[in-house]
């Protein structure tokens, strides 16, 4: 089993760094060179390594933003394209069919990183009221 799980991260980092290339020298769409940069933040594999969906952002646009939807539908009408270049590029007996999936990490990065800012707030305060309200233990002896 441990040996099934090494070989699904070698053959998701190489889908990757395969998707990378792709993406910057291979794909003349002009629905992604419109959003910007693309990042492949992930890819997960199914057991049988038959399907690959592949987590994408982009770089200060938001899944709302109409041009990170043509991002997406670019993305998904290269599919076929993009699998027959895995194909040429990385040995394998099966390649996995892959799906795109818009990844809202940045998104999640800002609001974890506002939480954390608020929680040290909060702990700050806290640590100013104890301060404050706790007796000094020398003057009880």
């Amino acid at each position: 089993m441990q040996e099934n799980n090494r070989r699904h991260r070698q053959v998701a980092n190489r889908i990757r760094e395969e998707l990378v290339n792709i993406a910057n020298h291979e794909i003349s769409d002009p629905r992604l060179a419109q959003v910007g940069m693309v990042t492949f933040s992930g890819v997960d594999l199914s057991p049988d390594l038959r399907d690959a969906t592949v987590w994408v952002s982009f770089m200060g646009k938001e899944e709302k933003d109409p041009a990170v939807k043509d991002a997406m539908k670019a993305l998904a009408s290269a599919s076929g394209f993009i699998h027959r270049l895995l194909i040429k590029r990385i040995p394998m007996k099966v390649h996995p069919r892959v799906y795109f999936r818009y990844d809202n990490m940045f998104e999640r990065a800002a609001i974890v990183g506002q939480a954390l800012s608020e929680a040290a707030e909060v702990e700050q305060e806290t640590s100013r009221v104890r301060a404050t309200q706790e007796p000094d233990p020398q003057e009880d002896e």
